[in-house]
């Protein structure tokens, strides 16, 4: 009988860069666009970023998670878990940006962000806000709007 053999891993996060976010606070929806801006910079396709925080709401990691094309970013929600768990991120925050600068979320942007949300929860990662990013500092916090955090999920499913 052949000897089968399991491999022995381990994970380790491993730092690429870091930006400053000064003095702006995760918890306000302008502030975190800010700083996601000047994450993205000038991209040519939409983008999935995904920014961990701690209980005080200081980030503890920003990762791009998906590029996809000019119209549109699949996404796994696994992938978005991954360096949260290996983080010990407590909340999520999710940012993309739409290339034509119409900051309005698209259906699939809320189921996405309903399936996130709901993923979280049973991992004790708290989805805290997706915002999309448009032109010129526009952007839209579905957590503003109440969609997927409650006050209009029944909207998501129409």
């Amino acid at each position: 009988m052949k000897n089968k053999k399991v491999q022995v891993v381990h994970l380790q996060m491993v730092k690429d860069d870091e930006i400053a976010y000064g003095s702006r606070k995760m918890d306000n929806p302008r502030e975190a666009a800010e700083l996601m801006k000047d994450f993205l910079g000038d991209v040519d396709r939409e983008c999935l970023v995904v920014c961990g925080t701690d209980v005080k709401m200081k980030p503890v990691y920003i990762q791009t998670v998906a590029m996809g094309s000019v119209s549109c970013c699949p996404v796994s929600i696994p992938d978005i878990f991954k360096a949260a768990m290996l983080s010990n991120a407590l909340n999520l925050l999710l940012f993309h940006n739409h290339l034509s600068g119409d900051v309005t979320p698209s259906r699939d942007d809320l189921l996405m962000t309903e399936r996130v949300r709901q993923s979280g929860e049973l991992l004790g990662i708290h989805l805290l806000d997706h915002i999309i990013l448009g032109d010129r500092g526009e952007f839209y916090s579905l957590r503003e709007d109440g969609r997927c955090f409650g006050q209009q999920e029944d909207s998501i499913k129409n």
